[in-house]
């Protein structure tokens, strides 16, 4: 049985600008060379295990949304797709010639769709990263070796499932701010005419990142939670508030008059879902799941996606603003109410002085309170709709391992298989850096995460360039449940410590 090497979440931009010598302000990605050094290591660890290698680069290698566009912005053709990422391959080659590596030796590198690159189901797509690796490998070995080693490089539209062993996908589709109501879109390059619904099929993740979170420039990748919203805004709000207000004054017209016309979209956007529906058809039969695959893409969270969030969005801005201005109006009637009876007061000036100030300090008190009520970060929860849609689906196809990414965040959780018996999730977190200044946790933040699997026995490492060598990814208990801990200390380990 071949080893599995699942990655996800590079989000590769444009990476060097050639013209300045640095890099492209909107670039997270800056690992390049240990990512090269990181595919020599999986031909080396295969060679010496005398097994074949299946690497698995799990959505949001290309990250289409973060980036500078290369023809001026709007929504991307398959056309204008191809040359961003001809762009990101051209400024990020030892990319490209890791992949290489795998394939030269005859391995398999199986590349899926995330939220932030559903493009790379597009054919043009996929020839220009193909000619990219190709050119790789001519200059290592000869044509026809060349162009032998190249069919070892795949692309699949969802997912990737090993029966009875594990189901690879991004997860976006359960996370409600990354969902896509018609994710399959392979169709669209024929359907040229149905290009312009794509723009109405962004989650609400994608359209603020596209319109808003790429004017702050360079600070820390932006992930979809709102736990990670509220620490931007604080830290901007305390350490930059010109960049804030500069970019909410710029954008917020835009982006009310944007919701606004979303949100009265009418229509199916049938063009978009009969391009799914002939896809997943056709998913179905070849893959042999059939309903079940069916099944799982009922269970895709697009509750957020644009058209529907913009007028719900536009109605919580009324209700706030109406709640501020009552707030505001009911603490200037008090102060006002507590001036006059401090003035109206027989006493001299001293005591009146006194309860003045007093009356002050309890107004700056409360509004001390009262702001950082709210803004107070939501507790670090895992996402539940992941976590569920994993559990089902390791019940109804029956696999031991159901694995995402688009989290950001490594996780590893026990669940409840079908008949009884035991799975596990796993969540392979990024190559990123992610903004958590506030997080003290002992332990490196960006740790360069995989999934490795061999036979039914799952890790979760992280790739450590200073030693050479994959190592335990480092994750901290502190909010599993004390049931589940107490299952733990009664012997039932995870894969991952075994």
């Amino acid at each position: 049985m071949h080893d599995l090497v699942v990655v996800s979440d590079l989000h590769l931009g444009r990476g060097k600008n050639p013209e300045t010598g640095r890099f492209f302000g909107l670039e997270t990605f800056f690992w390049d060379d240990d990512f090269r050094r990181f595919c020599a290591h999986l031909r080396k660890e295969a060679t010496d295990r005398a097994t074949s290698l299946r690497l698995v680069l799990n959505g949001d290698v290309f990250d289409l949304l973060r980036i500078e566009p290369v023809d001026g912005g709007g929504a991307l053709t398959p056309a204008t797709a191809a040359e961003t990422v001809r762009a990101i391959l051209g400024g990020h080659p030892s990319f490209a010639e890791g992949l290489a590596t795998i394939l030269a030796s005859g391995h398999e590198v199986l590349l899926l769709p995330g939220n932030h690159d559903p493009e790379i189901q597009w054919r043009p797509v996929q020839d220009v990263v193909r000619a990219a690796i190709l050119k790789r490998l001519r200059a290592h070995m000869g044509d026809e070796e060349a162009d032998g080693a190249i069919r070892g490089l795949r692309f699949e539209p969802w997912f990737h499932h090993e029966p009875g062993r594990i189901w690879i996908e991004h997860g976006c589709q359960y996370d409600p701010e990354g969902a896509f109501r018609y994710p399959l879109r392979s169709g669209l390059v024929d359907q040229p005419d149905a290009l312009h619904e794509a723009e109405l099929d962004l989650p609400l993740g994608n359209f603020f990142q596209r319109y808003l979170y790429n004017a702050f420039g360079s600070i820390t990748f932006i992930v979809p939670s709102t736990r990670a919203h509220f620490r931007y805004f604080k830290w901007l709000l305390f350490n930059d508030p010109r960049l804030l207000f500069r970019v909410t004054a710029s954008h917020g017209p835009f982006m009310f008059q944007v919701l606004r016309r979303l949100a009265k979209v009418v229509g199916t956007r049938k063009d978009l879902e009969r391009a799914h529906e002939e896809e997943l058809g056709s998913v179905a039969e070849r893959s042999g799941l059939g309903e079940k695959l069916r099944t799982i893409d009922s269970w895709k969270n697009v509750r957020g996606d644009v058209a529907q969030a913009g007028s719900q969005l536009l109605r919580q801005l009324v209700k706030i603003s109406v709640a501020v201005a009552l707030l505001a109006g009911l603490a200037a009637s008090l102060w006002f109410a507590g001036f006059h009876a401090i003035n109206e007061l027989r006493a001299g000036f001293v005591p009146k002085a006194l309860l003045f100030l007093a009356l002050n300090f309890l107004f700056l008190v409360s509004g001390t309170v009262a702001l950082a009520y709210a803004l107070r970060t939501p507790p670090s929860v895992p996402p539940k709709p992941m976590r569920s849609a994993a559990q089902r689906i390791a019940q109804l196809l029956d696999v031991p391992i159901v694995t995402f990414g688009h989290t950001h965040d490594e996780a590893i959780q026990r669940m409840n298989g079908s008949s009884g018996g035991h799975a596990w999730y796993f969540n392979t977190g990024t190559w990123v850096s992610v903004f958590t200044h506030d997080v003290l946790y002992p332990r490196e933040r960006v740790q360069l995460t995989f999934l490795r699997v061999r036979g039914h026995e799952a890790e979760l490492l992280h790739w450590s360039p200073g030693r050479g060598e994959a190592l335990p990814v480092i994750l901290i208990d502190d909010d599993a449940p004390r049931e589940a801990r107490l299952r733990l200390a009664e012997g039932e380990s995870s894969p991952a410590a075994r």
